[in-house]
C-alpha cells in the first residue's frame, strides 16, 4: 500500500481531533494528514483545561477546547495554523518514516519532515527539544506524539500567519502548582513563519517522497476510518472529556 497523503479538515474542533484517533485506529501503513482548524485550544491527555486557557473567555467567544490522546500541553488553533499529522504503522519500515518505539526519535522524525518542508519554502526552522519547532523569531510549532504495539503518531502546529497575541492569550497557563500527573503547558515566545499553506503542504509532499523512496497518494477517507470517526464524535464532545479529570474519565 502506498502512502497516504490526506488533505482535509472536519466539519469541527471535535471532529478533527477525533479524526486523528480513527486514523491511528485503522492506519496500516503510512499516512501524512494536513489539516486546518476553527479556533479552538487543543490540550494534552493528561492536562486540567481550567488551569491551561481561561475557560470563562473561551466560553464568551465560542472557542471549543479539545483534549486529544497524545500527550503535551496546549496549543492554539485557528486562522493562520496549519496542523500536521504523521502516522506510522508498525509493520511500515520503508524510508526514514518508519515505526520506532522511542518519543524522542519521534520527535527528532517529525520535526526533520516539517523543518525540510519549511526550508523548501525558504524558511529555516530546527528542533528545541524535546518537543518545539523554532526560527531565529521563536517558537513556530509545537509536537505531540502518541505509540503503541500497532503504530505510532506524532502531529504538531505550524504558525504561517496567525495572531500570536491570540495564540498567547489562549495557551497562557495559570501559575497554580498541580500535582506531577498533570502535564504543565510551558510559556514560549511565538513567531510565524510566513510560508503560505499551499506551499508548505507541496513542499512536505515532496520531503514525503524523498524519505519513502516512492510516490505518495492524495487520498479520502477509507469507510473504516469515517464509521470510527463517527463512533468517537460523541466522547470529543463531551464537556467530561475535554474539560474534567483526565485521570477520572475514559479514554475508550
Amino acid at each position: 500500500m502506498p502512502p497516504r497523503f490526506i488533505i482535509d479538515g472536519a466539519d469541527d474542533a471535535y471532529a478533527n481531533v477525533a479524526l486523528e484517533e480513527a486514523i491511528l485506529t485503522h492506519n496500516e501503513g503510512l499516512v501524512v494528514r494536513i489539516w486546518e482548524n476553527e479556533r479552538s485550544v487543543v490540550i494534552g491527555r493528561s492536562q486540567l483545561a481550567r488551569y491551561e486557557t481561561n475557560l470563562e473567555q473561551c466560553a464568551a467567544e465560542g472557542i471549543p477546547i479539545v483534549r486529544r490522546i497524545t500527550a503535551g500541553g496546549a496549543v492554539y488553533n485557528g486562522p493562520g495554523n496549519l496542523n500536521w499529522s504523521l502516522f506510522t504503522a508498525r509493520e511500515y519500515k520503508e524510508g526514514g518514516l518508519g515505526y520506532i518505539w522511542d518519543v524522542h526519535a519521534v520527535f527528532r522524525m517529525g520535526a526533520s519532515l516539517v523543518s525540510r518542508a519549511a526550508e523548501g519554502c525558504g524558511v529555516k526552522t530546527w528542533l528545541e527539544e524535546p518537543n518545539r519547532i523554532a526560527s531565529a523569531g521563536g517558537k513556530v510549532g509545537g509536537m505531540a506524539a502518541y505509540i503503541s504495539s500497532r503504530g505510532l503518531l506524532c502531529h504538531g502546529t505550524l504558525l504561517l500567519d496567525a495572531d500570536l497575541d491570540e495564540a498567547q492569550r489562549l495557551t497562557e497557563p495559570s501559575r497554580v502548582e498541580l500535582e506531577r500527573r498533570y502535564t504543565r503547558s510551558v510559556p514560549a515566545r511565538m513567531a510565524n513563519t510566513g510560508i503560505g499553506a499551499a506551499s508548505f503542504i507541496n513542499s512536505l509532499r515532496d520531503a514525503v517522497v524523498q524519505e519513502t523512496g516512492g510516490d505518495i497518494e492524495t487520498s479520502e477517507l477509507t469507510t473504516e476510518e469515517s464509521q470510527s470517526l463517527g463512533a468517537l464524535i460523541k466522547r470529543y464532545s463531551d464537556p467530561r472529556w475535554n474539560l474534567g479529570d483526565p485521570f477520572e474519565v475514559s479514554a475508550t
